[in-house]
């Protein structure tokens, strides 16, 4: 049965979670390696597929979207899963429309800390943003 999770426990998540947004983690392969689990995949907002291997191939050298993310809610699955859900609005450049989306990832904590497990990203209506958030 899954448990609230702490202030802080939620908050360090949170800053995970950001941390694969900064433009210098995603350009570097050994700082995304160590915040995803080696089985780590994703299925992408657009039902796509990744595993650890893909995303350390094509994060570092793809163009950073403007990623906005809000209303992060955190479980605590087990003792070592962490469940977080938010939602994220993105673009590539300030030309294109803003794409929707609920997200949730799974942090498992190992000997390395917490590292991301699993992360889905799943179209949603347009949201309004919270730019303070």
């Amino acid at each position: 049965m899954a448990k609230k999770m702490t202030e802080q426990l939620l908050c360090h998540l949170i800053e995970l979670e950001r941390r694969l947004l900064d433009p210098i983690v995603r350009s570097s392969k050994a700082q995304l390696s160590n915040l995803l689990h080696d089985d780590f995949y994703e299925i992408s907002a657009n039902g796509l597929m990744f595993n650890k291997q893909h995303v350390l191939g094509r994060l570092p050298l793809e163009k950073i979207p403007q990623i906005y993310n809000q209303d992060f809610k955190g479980q605590v699955l087990t003792e070592s899963l962490a469940q977080l859900t938010y939602y994220a609005a993105y673009r590539m450049n300030v030309h294109h429309a803003l794409n929707f989306s609920i997200r949730m990832s799974i942090w498992t904590k190992t000997h390395k800390g917490w590292q991301l497990f699993f992360h889905q990203g799943t179209p949603c209506p347009e949201f309004k943003l919270n730019y303070e958030d």
